[in-house]
């Protein structure tokens, strides 16, 4: 019985020890992990942005197949959050701070722990983008005797982040490598009644804008309880390469014209039928230059002649709305064509039957 007592004596002081032990050691712990991936800038921060792309690489998912993930109405940029539940436990993140194209601060709370620091890096380099994954913050009891157990924080969490940026890369460079272009021919577009919000800026910035006045318009429609008739689309009414300047007007199809009061940024526009020339990208929008390109070849080689006075479209019938995979993304290019007029073709004159009598 005495012994008994001893060895539970003994267990009792070695759990203090360990507690000691485990509590006098720091908690504060700072991981980061970086690899170049041969993708633009934008594009890498655009896929990181949104957390409806993070259940697609995160390394996590690979160990728990039981995680469910619930995200907030916003899912990229400042206020966007999201929350998981799986067998390890819960937990969520939200985003407080960014600095487009070039870095994301986010809040990671786990379950029952002290939340940290998220810090995303990008770095445009050769050879692509260099991204950072940096994590720091302070742990608590539990994390910090579980660290330790698992031969330190940097050993338990860093397999992680180069699991993660490595699925980046490989995700990513296969979904933008994954797209096809089509030239329809000639169709008819249909018109239609349309909102619009118009800008002209350099083109080196006419993704981000687009952006912009796409959430513009959409806020415009749902705050004014105005029925969108179809999928989003752009219309170009100028696009100089030798200046670098594009102006566009951003664009959502309506059922009935619509009158603005005056003054306001967004207007109504309609537009009748008119031939054009079709060709079909799907994939990611970063490709459509290469899709315009193969149209105006396909131009060229018809001896087609473009009506500048028409409407030179794009519809994003498939966009991020619908799926984040960007290879599944399908955009509809327009060109106006000048309609050849048919030469009307008049019988020849009967010949004259007539008989005279003599």
């Amino acid at each position: 019985m005495r012994i008994v007592k001893y060895i539970f004596l003994l267990i009792i002081l070695a759990a203090i020890a360990v507690s000691v032990y485990v509590g006098t050691q720091s908690g504060d712990f700072d991981i980061q992990r970086s690899k170049v991936i041969n993708i633009s800038q934008p594009v890498l921060y655009n896929y990181i942005n949104d957390y409806k792309n993070w259940e697609d690489w995160g390394p996590w998912a690979e160990e728990d197949k039981t995680i469910q993930y619930t995200y907030s109405e916003k899912t990229k940029g400042i206020g966007a959050a999201y929350s998981w539940s799986g067998k390890e436990g819960n937990g969520k993140m939200n985003t407080v701070k960014v600095i487009e194209n070039d870095s994301l601060f986010q809040k990671i709370y786990f379950e029952n722990g002290k939340p940290s620091d998220i810090i995303w890096g990008f770095q445009k380099v050769k050879g692509g983008t260099k991204i950072t994954w940096r994590m720091k913050g302070k742990m608590d009891f539990g994390m910090k005797a579980f660290s330790i157990l698992s031969g330190g924080v940097e050993n338990m969490m860093a397999p992680m982040f180069e699991k993660g940026l490595e699925n980046i890369d490989n995700l990513l460079v296969k979904e933008l490598n994954n797209y096809s272009i089509k030239v329809n021919g000639l169709v008819k577009k249909p018109g239609c009644n349309y909102i619009k919000q118009s800008l002209t800026c350099k083109i080196t910035s006419l993704s981000r804008n687009m952006n912009i006045l796409m959430k513009k318009i959409d806020a415009f429609a749902k705050d004014n309880n105005i029925t969108v008739n179809g999928a989003p689309f752009t219309v170009y009414d100028k696009y100089d390469e030798a200046s670098g300047i594009v102006s566009f007007s951003v664009c959502l199809p309506v059922e009935q014209e619509i009158f603005t009061s005056e003054g306001s940024d967004i207007s109504g526009g309609k537009f009748y039928s008119y031939l054009a020339l079709k060709t079909t990208l799907k994939g990611d929008y970063t490709h459509s230059k290469k899709a315009w390109d193969k149209a105006y070849a396909e131009i060229e080689k018809k001896h087609w002649q473009e009506n500048h006075s028409g409407k030179y479209i794009e519809v994003y019938k498939v966009n991020s709305k619908q799926t984040h995979k960007t290879s599944q993304w399908i955009t509809e290019i327009y060109i106006p064509i000048v309609e050849k007029v048919k030469p009307i073709v008049i019988p020849p004159t009967l010949k004259d039957t007539t008989t005279v009598v003599q």
